[in-house]
């Protein structure tokens, strides 16, 4: 049996891929490690690790995940296809909710997504009764294609556009994560405050001392 690391096809020196987000559909917006620095890696960006991710998002179980990775070795150009669909979603996701963010109207972003959520109601079975989807509604989708991940995500997203809690997603201070802040008094700033916190922290230190050193001495 392989472990859920073993999923991952990033190299050493890359750091496993955090959940930050609080979301499926915003954990899927931030696959892209420390996206505007030196350290910039898209965790979907192959076929072990697009499958690997929706396998350690409950997407997928094991023996789904190497039916379609046995399947996508062997069909490479529909490999290319998903892997190009699932960075469209990606962005456009980050487009609907920054523009939520940005208190603009999301529009373009939407039009992008649209047709992702589309597909999904289109390809959705209804489960009633059962517990634990990690899209957080009735649907389920089946997997026996590679755009399958795809499907639950965009079904989250659609969801959380109408839900009460659109109004506390919110974008890193730090970095360009989206996150839901699911703090009691709405006052999250950070990704994490392990990572874009305590970098903040840092700098102000820095730029504390920096300041204390110029100035002139009296007395």
């Amino acid at each position: 049996m392989e472990t859920v690391e073993e999923w991952s096809s990033r190299p050493p020196h890359i750091r496993p891929l955090p959940a930050f987000g609080g979301h499926l559909a915003l954990d899927f917006a931030n696959t892209v490690d420390d996206p505007e620095g030196p350290a910039r890696y898209d965790h979907i960006a192959d076929l072990t690790g697009y499958l690997g991710w929706a396998l350690r998002a409950g997407l997928l179980d094991e023996p789904a995940a190497r039916t379609l990775r046995y399947h996508g070795e062997h069909h490479p150009e529909q490999t290319t296809d998903a892997l190009a669909q699932a960075a469209a979603l990606r962005d456009a996701l980050n487009a609907t909710f920054g523009a939520v963010v940005d208190h603009e109207p999301p529009d373009a972003g939407w039009h992008r997504l649209r047709p992702f959520v589309l597909d999904a109601l289109e390809t959705a079975d209804l489960a009633v009764g059962t517990t634990g989807d990690p899209s957080g509604g009735p649907l389920h989708w089946g997997a026996d294609d590679l755009g399958a991940p795809m499907r639950p995500v965009a079904h989250a997203a659609l969801q959380l556009l109408h839900a009460p809690e659109l109004r506390r997603v919110k974008r890193c201070a730090g970095c360009p994560w989206l996150f839901l802040d699911a703090s009691r008094n709405g006052s999250r700033r950070w990704c994490s405050m392990t990572d874009c916190g305590t970098h903040a922290k840092i700098q102000r230190y820095v730029t504390k001392r920096a300041a204390s050193r110029g100035r002139p001495r009296t007395g």
